[in-house]
């Protein structure tokens, strides 16, 4: 993934769908705004589990910062290449 999201940008992204939340229209545009928000959080990062931090964590709810720093500190596990046995 080359265009990761840097830690003020998935804040960013994190305020404006908490934002969001609750609220509608009759259109549908908040919502599609929200899911695309929702989707460019979850391409910017590496962490699959970002979306979960959000709205299935543990009580008390985690700040946009702690979401960030979580996210941040997800390290995938890289297997190793099996071609090259």
């Amino acid at each position: 993934m080359n265009n990761l999201l840097t830690r003020d940008e998935i804040i960013a992204l994190v305020e404006e769908i908490y934002r969001l939340d609750g609220t509608s229209d009759e259109t549908g545009e908040i919502e599609r705004k929200r899911n695309d928000l929702v989707d460019a959080l979850m391409a910017g990062v590496l962490d699959p589990e970002i979306h979960s931090y959000m709205y299935w964590w543990e009580m008390p709810e985690l700040t946009p910062e702690q979401i960030a720093d979580r996210a941040l500190a997800y390290k995938p596990i890289i297997l190793p290449d099996e071609s090259q046995r």
